[in-house]
């Protein structure tokens, strides 16, 4: 009977890695969607603005400027 708990216990900790394992790719995948929305075409384009407020010729985006 002993055996028989060793081997449920098991089979249940080998499932909870196994979710807990997929929950961390299914929330990697999600941020990964989210925070790499520019690709190698367009990458430029957002290091070229990024200078360009440097520079001063822009001015970053603040709450304040939309009135």
């Amino acid at each position: 009977m002993d055996r028989i708990t060793e081997i449920v216990g098991l089979f249940f900790a080998a499932v909870m890695v196994t979710a807990v394992g997929f929950e961390i790719s299914r929330r990697r995948k999600k941020l990964h969607e989210i925070y790499d929305v520019l690709d190698s075409e367009t990458k430029h384009i957002a290091i070229e603005l990024e200078q360009m407020v440097e520079d001063g010729t822009l001015k970053p985006f603040t709450e304040d400027s939309l009135a």
